[in-house]
């Protein structure tokens, strides 16, 4: 009787492994064909503001196109590194993907400032951006690109630069002595006027001019002043200055996107066509936000008159022969791409 049952229990034991090895074999399979979860860390600066917020539609997009196969991380306040370093951290792999601004550091992508002289960019946002994805097909600007070991990820950029601060800006002759935070290329037009330029990030605005060190800021109207919150320590502000803008765009690292299935790659590009029309949304939305804010909040409103952002406009010319010579200078095509960047002007924006 007792070997009858020790039968019965190693012949159920035997069963139970069967049962256990088939289990194995059904399911690892399964666990090894599961698809890898991909997850991308992209850097910013600031606050999520107009020219980040489509980020977030892109990331969902993303994550929503491959059914959580590809995780994007959004990481604000420059806590991945600091805003003027970020193509050195997408060189060294310390991220996936970044926001860089030309501007910033000049001497990393010198090409790139093409964007940034002054009174060349087209005034709409949306052409500003189709701007950017033109300039990303030119194999110069493109080399600067590689030096840091990054692709063109989304051809977004920066709009037009207005003024907000403490003096007001009525005629040409109050850029006499002035000290404005403006970006090189149009520092040079004001500076024939009498201006004195500072350059910093937009992480230091609000302290600059809270601090009286300048008084004003050139910078994206109208989402810039609200985001940075520069409204709250100014009084004036004067919206058709329209210089131009930096150039600022989003970049990956070449080896995470070189790593990227197919069909994320390809999913990816799909949105990178349509990038410029969600910006151009993006934009409209901040006009209707933030200029009611800033006349409630009692900042004077003034718009340079004509004649005299004329007298600015007149002197674009000189820095464009400089900016050329600068570049030839360095080696570069400045001519090349310069002629390039005015005919795709003409092919985008019409003039």
């Amino acid at each position: 009787m007792e070997q009858e049952h020790l039968k019965k229990g190693l012949w159920s034991t035997i069963i139970c492994l069967i049962f256990l090895i088939g289990l194995i074999f059904t399911y690892v399979p399964q666990a090894a064909s599961a698809p890898k979860i991909i997850t991308w860390n992209v850097a910013l600066w600031g606050g999520e503001r107009d020219w980040t917020r489509p980020l977030h539609r892109w990331a969902e997009d993303m994550k929503k196109g491959t059914n959580g196969r590809w995780q994007i991380n959004l990481h604000y306040g420059s806590v991945l590194g600091p805003s003027k370093e970020h193509l050195d951290g997408l060189k060294a792999g310390l991220f996936e993907a970044a926001q860089f601004c030309a501007g910033y550091a000049p001497g990393k992508t010198p090409l790139h400032t093409v964007a940034e002289l002054p009174f060349i960019a087209p005034k709409t946002p949306k052409h500003m951006c189709q701007m950017v994805a033109a300039m990303w097909e030119h194999p110069a600007i493109l080399k600067e690109l590689k030096r840091w070991k990054a692709v063109p990820l989304i051809p977004a950029t920066v709009i037009q630069f207005g003024l907000m601060g403490n003096k007001p800006i009525r005629t040409i002759e109050d850029f006499k002595g002035l000290r404005i935070r403006i970006t090189g290329e149009q520092a040079r037009v004001v500076s024939m006027f009498g201006a004195v330029p500072a350059m910093m990030p937009s992480s230091d605005f609000y302290e600059a001019l809270e601090r009286g060190t300048i008084d004003t800021v050139a910078s994206c109207w109208p989402f810039s002043f609200g985001a940075f919150r520069l409204h709250e320590v100014s009084k004036y502000a004067t919206p058709n200055f329209d210089p131009g803008s930096f150039f600022c765009g989003f970049a990956a690292n070449r080896d995470a996107w070189n790593a990227l299935p197919e069909e994320l790659k390809k999913l990816h590009m799909e949105w990178y066509r349509k990038a410029p029309e969600v910006w151009g949304e993006e934009y409209k939305k901040g006009f209707i936000k933030w200029i009611p804010i800033f006349k409630k909040k009692g900042i004077t409103i003034i718009e340079l008159p004509a004649e005299d952002r004329a007298k600015l406009v007149s002197k674009a010319e000189i820095v464009y022969k400089n900016w050329i010579e600068r570049m030839e200078k360095k080696g570069l095509p400045g001519r090349e791409v310069f002629d390039y960047y005015m005919a795709k002007r003409k092919e985008i924006a019409g003039f």
